[in-house]
Parts: structure tokens; sequence; C-alpha cells
């Protein structure tokens, strides 16, 4: 996948999408800048990390994430050399969508975490248009994700 800002998107409003190359493979396109405009435009939280995401590959990847809601984790009880230590709750993402530079998607909405291959993902409002590789089509709906 290419990262970066081009021109021949289909519209405005596309941040991934897929055209076709000269010798008639599919090549997707990601605009990593115009996502984080609209993350950043709607009120949402936006980070980039490269790590390992056992999900979706074996090699450490650039992963754009965008966070709709946090939360906390719950406070943990471990057994560390035979003394019992309290680890605090800390800020946590509950609904995200974190993209990495292969277009492979984490989509986590509540307890349900799902990958999707996306193909093209654009804006309409605060809600993100998706269509997969197995042709699907999804809605994230920021606001009611966010519970805003």
């Amino acid at each position: 996948m290419k990262i970066g800002s081009f021109r021949g998107r289909p519209s405005k409003a596309h941040m991934l999408w897929t055209r076709t190359t000269d010798s008639g493979k599919p090549m997707k396109r990601f605009d990593d800048t115009h996502f984080k405009r609209w993350v950043n435009h709607c009120g949402f939280d936006f980070d980039t990390r490269k790590r390992i995401d056992h999900d979706r590959a074996d090699s450490s990847r650039t992963q754009y994430r965008c966070v709709f809601k946090w939360g906390k984790t719950k406070q943990k009880q471990v057994e560390i050399a035979d003394k019992e230590v309290t680890l605090g709750s800390q800020k946590a993402p509950i609904t995200f969508i974190e993209i990495d530079e292969e277009g492979l998607a984490r989509v986590k909405v509540g307890d349900t975490e799902k990958i999707y291959n996306i193909v093209e993902m654009r804006h309409d409002g605060a809600a993100l248009l998706i269509k997969t590789a197995g042709g699907e089509k999804k809605k994230l709906d920021g606001k009611k994700l966010s519970g805003g």
C-alpha cells in the first residue's frame, strides 16, 4: 500500500482507496494526513505507532488509530515473587479503528473486535464508510460510537 497524499482519489472524502496499476494489479492508497485531519476535526483521538499486531502480521507495521471512546482497565491482583501486588487501572481505548500500512484494520466496539481487509474508506461527516475485500460494507458512526 502506498501511504501519503495523492492525486486521483475518487472523491475528497476518500482516505483509503484501491487503484489498478499499469500492470493491472490493484494497489491500495492511504492518505494518512487526511485521516488524521478528519479524526482531529471530529474531536476523536489519533495516534500512530509501529508495532507487531499478531492478528494481522508477523512483522512490525505502522498503525494509524482513531479512538472514538476511552475507558479504564480494571485493577488486577498479581503475584510476583510470593508477594501480592495490585496493578492500578489505566486509560484504555474501548472503541476504535486501527489501520496498518497494508490496509488491514482492527475495529473494536465494546467487547467485539474484528479484522477487516479494507479496499475503500471515506468519511461522511463523523462517520466512516468502509468497503472490504470480501465485499462487505461497514459504517462506523463516530458520534454514536463516542457516546456523543
